[in-house]
């Protein structure tokens, strides 16, 4: 998020986790849509595993296809991705 390269690595039992199913709906699964080809938004954590507290979660987006992932904001957002990927809307989940 601040364009500095994490220091979270496999090799030291860190990695990202996302979330895939979140219980009732509470949280936005990964998402990508087809029509912007890459393109990947999810809400997650780093580290040794995922993390039931919310204020740990933040917003990563991939414009790989997952190959690399960066923190687009934090804390637990909703997001939809327009315009063949020319528009990406966040908004906060209260």
């Amino acid at each position: 998020m601040t364009g500095k390269a994490t220091t979270c690595y496999i090799e030291d039992g860190c990695s990202l986790h996302l979330e895939i199913y979140s219980h009732m709906g509470e949280l936005a699964p990964v998402y990508s849509s087809e029509k912007a080809i890459g393109l990947v938004l999810g809400t997650g954590n780093l580290g040794a595993k995922l993390t039931a507290n919310d204020s740990q979660k933040a917003l990563f987006m991939s414009r790989d296809g997952g190959l690399t992932w960066r923190t687009v904001r934090m804390g637990v957002h909703i997001y939809e991705i327009g315009d063949h990927g020319a528009l990406i809307v966040i908004a906060r989940k209260n």
